[in-house]
């Protein structure tokens, strides 16, 4: 059977099993075609080859084509442009098949196209090669285009276009860290892990749990496809099902402990009531964001927010109350540390509190001109009627940088003035005199940055570094790089009466699409809140 696709002249010819006249006859073998010794085929060669189909994406859902590959040495693997030919008559991993196309190119890649027969030759299979990662790049060439196996200790550590065009990437032998987190951390396996297209917004979304996540820190078992290089990187179209071993499950919030005063430093996120402004642009979004986050706080349960990235607007303070009191009882209701505002900047930090737990003395501001946000800093008596120093601080950002002045020197953008804002800080919180102090802030800063340095010089401690386990301090992944940018830093005196640090990774290990769909706690934010119990 014959079947012609409209326009184009290109016959495919159908035969069964048994190979056909053409079948077995000398071709040009594939190493040819890539020039393996030598320089490749030129563009335009016309050329026969006979080969097994090793990955088959046709279609504008796939990748317009299917890969194949020798099955003698030496080994070689090709892509074949074939646009005219719907899923259906495809050829299908396992098959070999007999074609006769042109040499081409495209973004460089070595490619037959044009094809004008293609026949079946019955079935054949391939062993994958096994690739091990991380790996020299020379060894990647070696492989491209070929069916491989990965193998090694290989962990999801960037979900970012998960949903944007289906992929995550890889790093060995562990999930990476920032290198001023202070942790060890992995390398870049050096692999994306794709899913057989490059069209943006694949529906459904590839590589999903039965939860319907894909977390950061999840471990890959196996995973068996095509290797091939595009858009600048090394990627891995898969041929089966990819299996993964969840090894950073979902858990629910930390238990409090008995008896204790929670602390609790969340970045909300954009919270903006101005739909022109920043956050979602649609009232529904806005909903979902507040049921979100509304569900966030409740579960956290704390007695003490210390909240970041709100519309600089008192409105935006009164609602954020709103939502956090709808349907508590007076004993869990909260109030705002209210302090006069400052219109420096679009975002502002609030302290929330609750007035059955704690009693408010004074509130003021740090008004130092350095700060882009001041931080406010409350005094609070305890049930136990002790004092207790709370700041909430959000340093300027490391983004944005200037053409000039204090650029990115391996720190961020910015990290002259957030030292300068942690040093207007230290004399702020030392001012009214001495009182047990805890920190809660969105620092922009990693622990081993220079930022932090005037905190520690004041004696405050690093609670997260002092308590968290190291594979567990991060709070904020930026390009695949996990560490925490949120920190909660306290007194000597008071550090003593910690029983309790945890971060709950509600957000940063989520893919970000989730933030568009469905309700319930998981990527509320971009960030991930700290909790610190006190006794």
């Amino acid at each position: 059977m014959t079947r012609r696709f409209g326009g184009c002249g290109l016959v495919l010819a159908l035969l069964p099993a048994v190979a056909a006249a053409d079948c077995g006859e000398p071709a040009t073998p594939l190493a040819a075609v890539r020039g393996a010794g030598e320089a490749p085929l030129p563009p335009g060669r016309m050329v026969t080859v006979e080969a097994t189909v090793t990955g088959s994406f046709p279609g504008g859902d796939g990748l317009d084509g299917f890969y194949v590959e020798s099955a003698t040495e030496p080994r070689a693997g090709v892509f074949v442009y074939a646009p005219e030919v719907d899923a259906d008559a495809a050829p299908r991993s396992a098959e070999r098949w007999r074609i006769r196309a042109r040499t081409g190119r495209y973004r460089g890649r070595i490619q037959l196209e044009s094809a004008e027969a293609l026949q079946r030759c019955g079935t054949a299979s391939l062993e994958p090669a096994p690739l091990r990662l991380p790996a020299a790049a020379g060894e990647l060439a070696g492989h491209s285009d070929r069916l491989v196996r990965l193998e090694g200790a290989l962990v999801v550590t960037d979900a970012w276009d998960l949903a944007r065009y289906g992929s995550l990437a890889l790093a060995s032998p562990q999930r990476r860290m920032h290198p001023a987190n202070g942790t060890a951390g992995g390398e870049p396996a050096g692999v994306i892990l794709d899913d057989g297209s490059y069209r943006r917004g694949p529906e459904p979304i590839p590589h999903l749990d039965a939860e319907g996540t894909r977390r950061l820190g999840s471990r890959v078992e196996s995973a068996v496809g095509v290797l091939t290089r595009a858009f600048g990187a090394w990627r891995l179209h898969p041929v089966q099902p990819v299996r993964f071993r969840d090894d950073n499950p979902r858990r629910l919030a930390p238990v409090r402990e008995p008896g204790a005063l929670r602390a609790v430093n969340f970045n909300l996120r954009n919270y903006f009531l101005d739909r022109a402004g920043r956050g979602p642009d649609t009232p529904s979004g806005f909903e979902r964001q507040r049921r979100r986050l509304a569900a966030s706080l409740e579960a956290l349960d704390a007695d003490v927010l210390a909240l970041h990235e709100i519309e600089n607007r008192p409105a935006v303070v009164r609602d954020l109350l709103r939502l956090v009191n709808a349907g508590r009882d007076e004993a869990r209701r909260y109030a705002a540390a209210a302090a006069a505002m400052d219109r420096r900047g679009v975002i502002r930090s609030a302290l929330l509190y609750r007035p059955a737990r704690l009693t408010l003395e004074s509130v003021r501001l740090d008004a130092a001109r350095v700060h882009d946000r001041p931080p406010v800093i409350a005094d609070f008596r305890d049930p136990d009627g002790q004092r207790l120093r709370v700041a909430a601080a959000h340093f300027k950002s490391r983004g944005g940088c200037p053409q000039a002045g204090d650029v990115d020197r391996g720190e961020g953008c910015w990290a002259q003035r957030r030292r300068a804002q942690a040093d207007a800080l230290a004399d702020a919180l030392a001012a009214d005199g001495p009182a047990p102090v805890l920190l809660l802030g969105d620092l922009n800063a990693y622990p081993a940055e220079r930022a932090l340095a005037p905190l520690r010089a004041a004696g405050l401690v690093d609670l997260v570094a002092r308590e968290v386990p190291a594979p567990r301090r991060y709070t904020y992944v930026y390009r695949g790089a996990a560490g925490y940018l949120d920190h909660a830093l306290a007194s000597h005196g008071l550090a003593g009466r910690v029983a309790r640090v945890g971060i709950w990774h509600v957000n940063a290990d989520e893919p970000p699409f989730l933030a568009d769909r469905g309700d319930g706690v998981w990527r509320a934010s971009d960030h991930d809140p700290v909790v610190v119990d006190l006794r």
